[in-house]
């Protein structure tokens, strides 16, 4: 799909929760943030990625395949966006990016985080050579940009001997030449790499003041003890008072969903901390809303406050709107094409096709969610390899194929809608 917006024409396809924008002229937006994540191959780029913006269990990373050239996504963060940058790690990719692509690849750039595996001393040295010329082309083309070097890999390393690794690691690179560098020891397996990337946002991420203004006031004319929105991964975007590290919503839904049952579906949560209640909701897609009432507050009125807080805040984020209006025209094509396929639009209105369905990647275990409407802008040019309606036996049913990338290829998993219009799982995943 393509849109001409101030000059710049963006074509962007949806995969998952991410948009991926292909830039053909023009450069970044005010309310768009240029990341770019190098290192050498197999140091762990893609799995920080996966983990952190995608909601990939760490486990499941263990299987990608190496990053080929530069692989781009943007990530929708309540109205404003991340352009994440992963440059492959092979030297043959490496030598083509600061020979021909430097430009490209650094122009724009807010932060650069230079990932180094620690696990691998024969390479240290190797990656020194291409972080060096990392703060070259920074500072030619991106003066003002940070640097980041995650020193990754960390959980191998024994507790008591990680300051001296990490003290090594910046001697070696030479951190404290580079006034806008700075080392932080990292793990997917470890809450370092959300403390770590949370730094990272904190500095890039281009917070509107309008909506900075908002969660201010709902702070004080409420009297509440904290206000946040987050990521569902955790990563804070906003809050009152200002915290940097938020509460990851994906993994206490999994973790609930693996105690409970693996189709629970939680709408909200509150739990108790100390003497105050929290309440936790999903309010648009990958956005989470967390309020921390104070003590002896009446929990009727807490929960009512909460909903309708809810709703102001999920006005207020709304979803981007280049893609808002791309589904808004797909709803009225899937309606359509449904209908001429039998199933009448009264039904059609009862199916609901904007409801998210949840289910599991049999392959790497990760929760999804999704809609047909979803599937159908997945599928926008051709309607039929993502939504099958299917006739036979004096009945007409739907069968859905949302894709999903996982952690060797993507693949879609089968839904079929039964004459409850309930969705349910139907078979296992199999590759695109």
């Amino acid at each position: 799909m393509q849109y001409i917006l101030f000059g710049v024409t963006l074509i962007f396809y949806k995969k998952k929760n991410v948009v991926v924008v292909r830039i053909m002229y023009g450069g970044t937006s005010e309310l768009e943030s240029k990341i770019v994540v190098l290192g050498l191959s197999q140091s762990g780029k893609t799995s920080i990625r996966q983990v952190v913006f995608e909601g990939f269990a760490p486990e499941a990373t263990s299987m990608n395949p190496a990053t080929v050239r530069i692989n781009r996504k943007l990530f929708n963060l309540a109205g404003s966006a991340i352009n994440l940058f992963d440059v492959g790690g092979q030297s043959n990719y490496l030598n083509e990016v600061f020979d021909q692509y430097k430009e490209r690849t650094f122009s724009d750039a807010k932060a650069l985080i230079f990932v180094v595996d620690i696990s691998d001393a024969s390479n240290i040295m190797r990656s020194k050579y291409y972080f060096d010329l990392t703060v070259k082309s920074t500072k030619e083309i991106s003066g003002e940009a940070r640097i980041y070097v995650f020193a990754h890999k960390m959980d191998v390393v024994p507790p008591n001997k990680r300051e001296s690794v990490l003290q090594s690691i910046k001697e070696i690179f030479e951190i404290e030449d580079f006034p806008n560098a700075e080392i932080i020891g990292t793990s997917i397996f470890e809450d370092t790499i959300w403390d770590a990337m949370q730094q990272v946002l904190a500095y890039v991420y281009p917070k509107d003041d309008s909506k900075s203004s908002k969660i201010k006031e709902k702070f004080q004319q409420q009297d509440l003890v904290f206000i946040a929105l987050s990521t569902a991964q955790g990563l804070m975007l906003y809050s009152q008072p200002e915290r940097y590290a938020g509460y990851n919503f994906i993994k206490l839904k999994n973790d609930l969903a693996k105690m409970f049952s693996p189709t629970l579906v939680l709408d909200h949560v509150i739990f108790s901390f100390e003497e105050n209640r929290v309440y936790m909701k999903e309010i648009n897609e990958d956005l989470v809303l967390t309020t921390v009432f104070p003590p002896a507050t009446d929990i009727v009125n807490e929960k009512e406050y909460f909903d309708t807080l809810a709703v102001e805040m999920q006005q207020l984020f709304q979803p981007d709107e280049l893609l808002g209006r791309a589904k808004l025209k797909m709803k009225d094509t899937l309606i359509n094409y449904l209908a001429k396929n039998s199933i009448p639009k009264d039904e059609v209105v009862e199916i609901r096709v904007d409801k998210k369905i949840s289910f599991r990647c049999d392959v790497c275990g990760r929760n999804l969610q999704k809609s047909m409407l979803d599937v159908a802008v997945e599928n926008s040019e051709q309607l039929e390899r993502g939504i099958k309606v299917q006739k036979g036996f004096g009945s007409t049913s739907i069968e859905i194929y949302p894709i999903h990338e996982c952690v060797t290829e993507m693949r879609e998993i089968p839904i079929f809608l039964d004459a409850q219009l309930e969705y349910r799982r139907y078979g296992d995943s199999r590759p695109v």
